[in-house]
């Protein structure tokens, strides 16, 4: 949302209060309650009673997420400069200190542009911390994006105070030359696509050696309560033997329920690793990069898995990764590393690597590289 002056222009992300989604729900539920009720007979007035308290049940949960002020997101040019407002403002920058404003479009999306600041001299990054550099002494400012509308007015108000840029963004690595043309008389043979080795690991795996001796020291302890329940003497040790067997039932029902809802697909959380690049896969979210973009890679001993890219311009590649960055230039993956992940991780992603891709493992004392494949 874009509110125009003549010398301001907020571009606001805020989100908004959900009062009319309220509304409209607990009317709905409201009438069904009322349809369903109005009959004689049992079976409507329960239909009614619970798809009526389902719609309203809705309904209040948006009302209870509307009562909290909403946090203000927003981008605001004026006569002044340019403010980053989150919540309180983050940071503030003047006209004088900048010189030139610029706007790409994010790769692929012509509707959608970043904000890329440059700066007049170095000491602008002592002033303003809440920025991310880029290439060539500039600055993104994150956390948002422009839509058409928005650019077009924004490069009208910074135009009447300082310069705009044109700013390209550069692939990582310039893509390789066109083949040669083959010499008269050669003919090809047909075109094969080599398969691509790869490997999956499931992030939040459980440690199936750790279930397998779970299950042998469960199915142990139930049999000795069972035979000791069933042909010992009875009284107080039989008593005891049978709460035992019902505790071992019950407990390994529910380590299994929870293992079972590792591996659902609402829940699980996938790494896919190939000698072209990864893929973080979950239920609601997937990152994909390939090998060219990636520096350096690093797993940290708590599982956390991190990468650093090859170049600064990475940010205005990859906006979706945006919530990923850390302050160091790394980014980190959102979930950790299971031990039974690590092991295969360690096992297998080595060999897929690239030479050119810098692997190590360690954290807090200086990580120890590792040995890999050529590929």
């Amino acid at each position: 949302m874009t509110a125009p002056e003549s010398d301001r222009v907020v571009v606001s992300r805020t989100d908004g209060r959900h009062w009319i989604q309220a509304g409209i729900l607990l009317a709905i539920g409201a009438g069904i309650v009322w349809l369903g009720w109005s009959s004689t007979q049992e079976g409507p007035r329960l239909a009614g009673s619970v798809f009526g308290g389902g719609f309203a049940l809705l309904g209040l949960i948006l009302v209870f997420r509307s009562l909290p002020e909403p946090v203000v997101n927003e981008l605001v040019f004026d006569a002044s400069g340019i403010s980053r407002i989150v919540r309180g403002v983050v940071w503030a920058a003047r006209w004088d200190e900048l010189a030139a404003v610029a706007l790409p479009a994010e790769p692929g999306r012509d509707d959608s542009f970043r904000v890329v600041l440059e700066p007049v001299d170095d000491r602008f990054v002592e002033r303003h911390r809440g920025l991310t550099p880029v290439a060539g002494g500039a600055f993104l400012v994150t956390g948002i994006t422009l839509s058409v509308t928005e650019a077009g007015r924004v490069r009208e108000i910074a135009g009447k105070y300082i310069g705009i840029a044109e700013r390209p963004v550069t692939p990582a690595v310039p893509e390789p030359a066109p083949r040669p043309a083959p010499a008269a008389g050669f003919v090809p043979g047909p075109a094969t696509v080599p398969e691509l080795d790869h490997v999956s690991i499931h992030v939040n795996a459980w440690d199936r050696r750790k279930v397998w001796f779970f299950d042998f020291a469960m199915a142990m302890l139930g049999i000795g309560a069972y035979v000791a329940g069933e042909f010992g003497p009875s009284g107080f040790l039989h008593t005891v033997c049978r709460i035992l067997l019902g505790a071992v039932i019950v407990l390994g029902g529910v380590v299994h329920a929870f293992e079972f809802n590792s591996r659902k697909r609402e829940l699980r959380a996938d790494l896919r690793f190939s000698n072209v690049g990864f893929r973080w896969k979950t239920y609601h979210r997937k990152y994909e990069l390939g090998w060219r973009e990636v520096a350096e890679l690093r797993l940290l001993t708590d599982g956390h898995l991190e990468f650093r890219p090859v170049d600064l311009d990475f940010p205005l590649r990859h906006g979706d990764v945006e919530n990923l960055a850390l302050s160091d230039g790394w980014y980190r993956l959102p979930r950790p590393l299971s031990p039974a992940a690590m092991r295969k991780f360690t096992r297998c992603v080595p060999i897929l690597l690239p030479r050119e891709v810098v692997l190590t493992v360690g954290g807090g004392a200086p990580p120890t590289p590792i040995t890999r494949g050529a590929t």
